[in-house]
């Protein structure tokens, strides 16, 4: 059945937060721009440093560096989603969940995991926070029709926290032992192997002595980074429908409810909104003057939305007719000035706000894109990283020269057919030597 759509309210650019004279500054930054004058404050949010891929899908002992905003580059089929997807699995057991269910979220599941020839998956990722570097590494072996726990350590400021001992895989538990600086010395349980023991730790650890409470800040430390990441892979096709408008709409992976997460940001808060249509009349390569939402009316009854851009002249665009890479360019710039609270996502609720980094896995951040809004969209993630609270790891086929942006390249060896990483030095030049795409 047709849905009846009445002529959509106007969009009104004037009832939008005004844009600030300038730009936003990095924490810091003194008001005379000096560069020396820019002090690192001490690391208080968990802040992923460190992937590590020791053995998953083409990844053979890999090493990805991850800063404010990381940009994996290289053409199609060298592994860069494959890089992603190994940050995604450490997510998913992180939030708690078998290693079968983890593997089997990405593509292939737990046979498309496992390098060729090989039954084990090694994963591994440091943290910075408040407790020190903070480094997990686990391996992971298919026993028959399942996946289970073979090895896992956790150490903080180069001091061992925690290690596995024997499998037995017929009961799927595994020997644990964590540090307790109590007078028994350290602590040995048989936990369950079908996940992460780290994951486990703070309901068996009781706190009780100096050497517990470090192993669950360490814990809590790596477990609240990985938990904090959201993959976005936007699907403009899926993007231009109408959908049912939602008050407390979260933005899916794919961004197929774009529309109903703008809807509701355009209604709750004034400020947020104002800067993601300050930030789309920046990047868009059409002369925008306002964002907001259509509305009408279905047959049932029920509210729907769709997301329009309105033009210098006065029409609007709905996203039914919005070209791919403005969808997809108005999806990432969504996610990363409006923070966890719109995305669909299970965050570290039980830890404040305060000690929480997003860190948002882009999947092709260029498609659709020409050069210049590929830079366009990164320089936005630079503004937004340098608060603190956002960082990015995006693939991309080729590589941007763009202040503030750490590249590394993928590529496959043709003698072992494996994926490499090769990052490119510290991130290339200085934010403050280029134009920003302002934030508020």
């Amino acid at each position: 059945m047709t849905i009846p759509v009445p002529r959509p309210e106007v969009l009104r650019p004037d009832a939008l937060s005004a844009a600030p004279s300038t730009a936003f500054q990095p924490d810091g930054l003194s008001s005379a721009g000096s560069r020396s004058a820019v002090l690192r404050p001490a690391v208080l949010r968990p802040a992923l440093v460190e992937l590590r891929l020791g053995a998953f899908k083409s990844f053979r002992e890999a090493v990805l560096p991850l800063r404010e905003v990381t940009l994996l580059y290289g053409p199609s089929g060298v592994g860069k989603s494959n890089a992603l997807e190994g940050l995604r699995v450490l997510a998913s057991l992180a939030e708690g969940e078998d290693a079968d269910a983890a593997l089997a979220l990405v593509r292939g599941g737990v046979a498309g995991c496992l390098p060729f020839g090989a039954d084990t998956v090694r994963l591994g990722c440091s943290v910075a926070s408040a407790v020190g570097e903070v480094r997990l590494d686990v391996a992971f072996r298919r026993v028959g029709d399942t996946v289970l726990l073979t090895s896992e350590r956790l150490t903080a400021g180069g001091r061992l926290l925690l290690t596995t001992g024997a499998l037995d895989a017929a009961s799927s538990r595994i020997d644990a032992a964590w540090h307790s600086d109590g007078r028994q010395g350290d602590i040995r349980a048989p936990l369950g192997a079908h996940g992460l023991v780290t994951a486990q730790l703070p309901l068996r650890v009781a706190g009780a002595t100096p050497g517990e409470r470090l192993v669950l800040g360490a814990a809590e430390a790596v477990l609240t980074a990985l938990r904090e990441s959201f993959a976005l892979e936007p699907e403009p096709v899926a993007m231009r429908e109408w959908v049912g408008a939602d008050d407390d709409a979260r933005l899916r992976g794919s961004a197929e409810n774009l529309s109903a997460v703008i809807a509701r940001i355009e209604g709750e808060c004034r400020i947020r909104f104002g800067k993601l249509v300050q930030a789309t009349r920046a990047m868009s390569p059409m002369p925008v003057s306002g964002l907001g939402a259509l509305r009408s009316t279905a047959a049932d009854g029920t509210a729907r939305v769709c997301a329009a851009l309105q033009l210098g002249d006065g029409r609007r665009v709905g996203a039914e007719l919005l070209p791919s890479g403005v969808l997809r360019q108005l999806a990432f710039a969504t996610v990363l000035l409006t923070g966890p609270g719109v995305l669909q996502m299970s965050p570290a609720m039980e830890v404040p706000d305060a000690e929480r980094m997003l860190t948002v896995l882009g999947e092709g951040l260029d498609l659709g894109l020409d050069a210049a809004q590929v830079e366009s969209l990164l320089r936005l993630a630079v503004e937004v990283a340098s608060r603190g609270h956002v960082r990015l790891l995006a693939t991309a086929a080729e590589r941007a020269v763009v202040p503030g942006v750490f590249p590394v390249r993928c590529a496959v060896d043709p003698a072992s057919g494996r994926s490499e990483l090769a990052p490119e030095g510290a991130p290339v030049g200085d934010p403050a030597d280029q134009p920003a795409v302002p934030v508020g």
